[in-house]
């Protein structure tokens, strides 16, 4: 697995779209500074998830194209292998098993780390920069006293932020094995990356019931549509992450 890191981090791809996800997220900062009108907006609803910058243009770019990102960053390493036969020569000393384990479980875990870290730095400077914030945007602890999740958020709005930020990262992992597996079964980009695009954004659209409801901290979603929804999304991602290794541990030759 170090020899996997080391050689995504000394990728110029990877380095790229590790830049271009900071950058987004600090972008949004910067937006939402030029939305001040009166008063600061409080820090916990500053965060980049929270989605309080206008237009919301900076979360459309990343969340909704967050597979373009991912198999940029690291899910269509397999694409150059299979170009190049690289694959044949480090299956063949390593096993396939190991070969596509490693780089299945390597792609998950590094594309957590990133966005992980991206979203902890923006949840950082945003604590500091709206650190005297008092505009809550009505979204008042007792807004919806009948929701335990809503209540429950908001009475540890930083801890909520926190946990909000290693659930998304926790589908920026399933969404990364996700093309990981969809590059080997078609290694080709023409249809990797529409692939990858369509079953993400199946899950984002909605409005009820939308991925998007549970990586976003402080909205008035239930209990109820939250665990169904986590359950609905991690068992697809989960599915066709293992049908796609065990179809290609098996039907490979090499």
């Amino acid at each position: 697995m170090n020899s996997y890191y080391y050689r995504l981090t000394n990728n110029k791809k990877t380095k790229f779209i590790v830049l271009c996800i900071v950058a987004i997220v600090i972008i949004d900062i910067f937006i939402l500074i030029g939305n001040v009108s009166e008063s600061w907006i409080m820090p916990h609803l500053a965060t980049f998830l929270q989605s309080s910058s206008l237009g919301h243009m900076m979360q459309i770019l990343l969340i909704w194209f967050l597979p373009i990102f991912l198999l940029i960053l690291c899910a269509d390493s397999y694409i150059q292998d299979y170009k190049t036969g690289y694959r044949y020569i480090v299956a063949t000393k390593k096993g396939r098993y190991s070969y596509y384990k490693t780089m299945l479980l390597g792609n998950m875990s590094f594309s957590f780390l990133v966005m992980v870290a991206c979203l902890l730095l923006n949840m950082l400077i945003v604590y500091l920069v709206f650190m005297n914030g008092e505009f809550d945007k009505g979204l008042s602890p007792d807004l919806s006293p009948e929701n335990p999740l809503y209540t429950i958020n908001n009475k540890m709005p930083a801890v909520t932020n926190v946990v909000y930020i290693i659930i998304f990262g926790f589908y920026t992992c399933l969404c990364a094995g996700m093309a990981t597996v969809l590059s080997w079964c078609f290694p080709d980009i023409k249809y990797t990356y529409p692939l990858s695009f369509v079953i993400w954004f199946s899950q984002i659209l909605g409005l009820n019931y939308s991925l998007a409801m549970i990586i976003q901290p402080f909205n008035e979603v239930t209990l109820e549509a939250f665990v169904f929804i986590f359950f609905r999304s991690t068992i697809l991602f989960l599915a066709i992450i293992t049908v796609g290794f065990m179809y290609k541990v098996k039907s490979d030759e090499v």
